[in-house]
């Protein structure tokens, strides 16, 4: 498995998702753009995961206009990525920052989960 957050490991997500069918039908009638800032010592590392119509792709670098933005610092992400704590508790310690439109996270739990299933074996 590769090392996480490493050119290796999204490419390895990117295709996990890319396949997951579940995802790619939950995604049908949807246009949500999710992207993702960890924030490390010697840099940022920014992607955005695409779900639009059917399709899912991640991409590595900030979106354009992302549905919403997740925002946090290495040590969190780490812990969320091998489940030490759930992206939930991370944003009420104030761990994880959430931007743009945050009521897309409520009216596609569905899609959110889905992302959790896709990537489990990359954990």
């Amino acid at each position: 498995m590769p090392a996480y957050l490493t050119p290796e490991w999204f490419s390895a997500a990117d295709s996990a998702l890319r396949a997951d069918a579940t995802l790619r039908t939950a995604s049908l009638n949807s246009t949500l753009i999710l992207q993702q800032t960890v924030r490390c010592d010697d840099e940022t590392i920014t992607w955005h995961i695409r779900l639009e119509n059917g399709s899912v792709s991640l991409h590595v670098g900030a979106a354009e206009n992302p549905t919403v933005a997740f925002s946090c610092d290495r040590s969190i992400a780490d812990a969320i990525h091998i489940g030490l704590i759930s992206a939930q508790a991370a944003f009420m310690s104030g761990n994880l920052q959430l931007g743009g439109d945050v009521s897309a996270l409520i009216s596609n739990g569905e899609l959110f989960a889905g992302l959790g299933d896709a990537l489990a074996a990359l954990r």
